[in-house]
């Protein structure tokens, strides 16, 4: 599995002046995609909510890039290092280093 930052767009009203800003999650899986799909699903989360301070996501501008480490990528041969002793250990397949995904279709989020 490779890790992925992905980064969703986020706007807010403070004394009628828009805040933007970005809600960005470091997720585990095997391409881009699936990534997006992750976040999707966590998105109208009451943690997520409440960390981005009841900001509404433009989920059709979420973004993602491979996390990188200070030593460079890990790539899809390199454990994860969430994957460490947790029965996940292994090197991804296929992985997928698009540096963007629309959301996909089937990943329906609803944003806050």
């Amino acid at each position: 599995m490779t890790l992925w930052n992905v980064t969703a767009p986020t706007v807010r009203i403070v004394d009628d002046e828009e805040v933007r800003g970005t809600q960005t999650w470091v997720v585990q899986a095997p391409g881009s995609v699936e990534a997006v799909c992750q976040v999707a699903a966590r998105v109208a989360a009451e943690d997520a909510v409440r960390h981005r301070r009841g900001a509404a996501v433009d989920s059709a501008a979420i973004t993602t890039t491979r996390w990188r480490s200070p030593l460079g990528v890990l790539g899809p041969t390199v454990v994860c290092p969430q994957a460490l002793g947790c029965g996940h250990g292994g090197p991804g397949q296929g992985a997928d280093i698009s540096s963007s995904a629309p959301l996909p279709a089937g990943c329906g989020a609803t944003a806050a």
